[in-house]
């Protein structure tokens, strides 16, 4: 009947919104970690540039994408196809990872994200390295937590496309 055909076309909108989330988060997780590897060069205005570029790319890609991902994904999968968010047993396991991603992996990337710029724009500023930037060169952490988020996205996938349990 005509009301099956529209929610179908709304379920299809809504995977299709979901999807093209996902390329965005992904899209800003690529970015912000090649921009952070970048910024390991010698050149001080080339870290510089990098830790920019990583910043830029946290903000207009990375963090939107990552909430972007998860209101459709929960909406998409609570609403659009009628799954309880408490019960449904794979859906409560792409939450905590949502939750993971959003509220430990993203602010840990952001905070080395932010004090690697600082500490090389004051070294630009200088001409030369300081102990601040060396120490901000030393830390894993944003490289670490982001690479956590890359390997929790495809879980989180697995789990929505496979829903084993």
């Amino acid at each position: 009947t005509r009301n099956q055909l529209v929610l179908l076309h709304e379920h299809e909108a809504f995977l299709f919104a979901h999807v093209l989330a996902s390329l965005w988060y992904v899209a800003g997780l690529t970015a912000v970690q090649i921009s952070l590897i970048r910024g390991q060069a010698d050149n001080i205005s080339l870290r510089s540039d990098a830790f920019e570029e990583a910043t830029h790319y946290q903000g207009m890609l990375l963090v939107p994408g990552s909430i972007a991902v998860a209101a459709t994904g929960l909406f998409l999968w609570s609403q659009q196809l009628g799954n309880n968010m408490l019960t449904t047993g794979w859906l409560v396991i792409v939450e905590l990872i949502y939750i993971i991603t959003l509220l430990v992996c993203l602010p840990f990337v952001g905070m080395g994200l932010r004090r690697a710029r600082i500490a090389a724009l004051q070294a630009r500023r200088k001409g030369a390295s300081t102990p601040e930037l060396d120490q901000a060169m030393a830390d894993s952490v944003p490289l670490f937590f982001a690479g956590i988020a890359t390997l929790l996205a495809p879980v989180a996938a697995a789990l929505s496309v496979f829903q084993p349990f």
